[in-house]
């Protein structure tokens, strides 16, 4: 999971993970199209850069970066957590 979508959804902010950029662009512009979200952005993990979405040239949602970036990131340690990646973690440490 590199790539991660930032939306909102009946003003909920929601996050999902995507391996390939054309699969987390292609969830965002459906999701605004077909099923009202409101897109923010996409946090690329490796790079740390945000790209805002922007649909037929226009902004969707005037949300500045560092709130897409926090979303982002607590999907990516919530992410981490239910997968027990967390407790590997911890125990290479040990």
């Amino acid at each position: 999971m590199r790539y991660i979508v930032v939306f909102a959804q009946q003003e909920i902010g929601y996050a999902v993970g995507f391996d390939d950029s054309s699969d987390a662009f292609d969830f965002l512009f459906w999701g605004y199209e077909e099923y009202e979200l409101l897109p923010y952005g996409i946090f690329d993990m490796l790079t740390g850069d945000i790209v805002p979405y922007t649909h037929r040239g226009e902004r969707t949602a005037n949300v500045e970066e560092p709130v897409i970036r926090r979303i982002a990131m607590d999907y990516f340690k919530s992410a981490m957590r239910q997968t027990g990646s967390g407790q590997v973690k911890k125990k290479i440490k040990q």
